[in-house]
């Protein structure tokens, strides 16, 4: 077993982060659990794991556990990490074709309502890892405000689904080195590349250029103000001429002037949906480099410091990647991107070492930082500092309404929340020792 679980480390270490989100090693419990399949409605099913000894103090909070992309979640590891500690976990798998975001909000309604069902389940907590965590807070937001959330004038592509109204709401948040959903899709928009000949790059914006300060050796750059300020500007022009572009053939698709009547393709050269493209923050760790606050640590030496949490990540820019169909092109529909994938800034849009300016968050759905502003019940989140998300996640921290927030860094744990160097072991027995601590606080549930 100790050996699987360190061969699982190196892998889930190398491998691009969304792409392996709910296959990290959940290391070995000795507690006996039992799984029942549950039916559920709307192209959906689920499993519920609890220990095989019901734990009176923690049976009253139930979990649910989520994840896009018509996955089969039934091993994510956060489902099965979590019965160890006494808790009764849902996981939900959806198969529907996910065209628009709003295709989430029956499934995991159904979940809550079939959780809160169980017996000595009362409170229901919500635990979203990666892309999980935008899925997931979308629903809440609608559920604590209504169908007015996800119709507000921002909205690129309001919320069309029927009945939105009284729907069952978590009484908790939990959020796992969330991935932001569409503000890290814009992040990764490759200005350098032409819409129309994809291998074709404009030397002037092309992070990948050593000229602009990329080093093709160790994947790295030391990129000049000049060239960040040009990329940024021509990656939020790229970005909102896209918008504008989808926007425009969705209005002749509701005229009955499109070339279909539903929906039409909408391919994007230079955009991907993992962490790689063009990303200059991956290359040259100035960037997004450490919180611009004070939180609280978990340590690899077992201290838990309150301090500003630097990054510990290794360069990781991809150019092997730039000429590949399915790494750098996005071959989706006019309403996905819209709902999935859009998201509005505006002029001085930029990253800078602690903070992303220029974003309207509540553009989209897909996005933790817009839909935490929407969102009061008590919410956690924890970051993984061997993670390109850590100042993402500090700013959804920011933007969260909760008056009982709490904001955590798990030293040296990578995505899947393992140790990504050695000298970092025991991440994930941290992680999910202080969430089990952070629920079961007398009062807060």
């Amino acid at each position: 077993m100790k050996r699987i679980l360190e061969l699982m480390v190196v892998l889930v270490s190398l491998a691009p982060a969304g792409s392996y989100a709910q296959f990290s090693a959940a290391p070995h419990s000795e507690v006996a659990t039992r799984t029942t399949f549950v039916r559920l409605a709307d192209n959906a099913n689920a499993i519920v794991i609890e220990p095989a000894v019901p734990n009176p103090a923690k049976r009253r909070i139930g979990l649910l556990v989520t994840h896009p992309d018509r996955i089969n979640n039934f091993n994510y590891f956060t489902g099965l990490a979590l019965p160890a500690y006494g808790y009764t976990v849902m996981i939900l798998n959806y198969y529907g074709p996910e065209q628009t975001y709003d295709e989430f909000i029956a499934p995991i309604a159904a979940a809550i309502r079939a959780l809160k069902a169980l017996p000595g389940v009362q409170k229901v907590v919500m635990v979203g890892h990666s892309t999980g965590g935008p899925e997931m807070t979308y629903y809440q937001d609608i559920a604590e405000n209504g169908p007015a959330a996800c119709r507000e004038p921002q909205r690129i592509y309001k919320c069309r689904a029927g009945d939105l109204a009284g729907l069952p709401r978590a009484d908790g948040v939990v959020l796992l080195d969330s991935n932001s959903g569409a503000p890290e899709r814009t992040m990764a928009l490759n200005p350098a590349v032409d819409p129309h000949h994809p291998r074709r790059r404009d030397a002037a914006l092309d992070m990948f250029d050593p000229k602009n300060g990329f080093d093709p050796a160790t994947k790295g750059a030391t990129y000049r103000p000049e060239f960040l300020a040009r990329f940024f500007a021509a990656q939020s022009k790229r970005a909102n001429e896209l918008i504008d572009e989808a926007l425009g053939r969705l209005r002749k698709i509701e005229n009955g002037e499109g070339e279909f009547i539903d929906d039409e393709p909408f391919v994007v050269a230079g955009a991907s949906l993992y962490v790689n493209g063009a990303r200059p923050e991956l290359a040259d760790l100035r960037l997004l480099s450490r919180t611009h606050s004070s939180h609280l640590l978990l340590k690899a030496d077992g201290s838990t410091p309150v301090q500003v949490i630097p990054l510990v990540m290794e360069p990781r820019a991809a150019p092997q990647d730039e000429n590949k169909l399915f790494q750098t092109t996005l071959n989706v529909t006019v309403r996905h991107y819209l709902s999935f994938q859009g998201l509005r800034t505006d002029p001085g849009y930029a990253l800078t070492e602690n903070d992303i300016i220029g974003v309207q968050w509540r553009s989209t759905p897909n996005s933790i930082q817009g839909n935490l502003e929407g969102i009061r019940v008590p919410t956690l989140v924890m970051a993984a500092t061997c993670s390109p998300h850590l100042v993402l996640n500090e700013i959804a921290y920011d933007h969260a309404a909760a008056g009982d927030k709490a904001f955590v860094g798990v030293e040296g744990a990578n995505h899947g929340f393992l140790p990504c160097r050695p000298e970092y072991g025991g991440t994930f027995g941290k992680t999910f020792d202080f969430v089990d601590k952070w629920l079961s606080k007398p009062g807060r549930f």
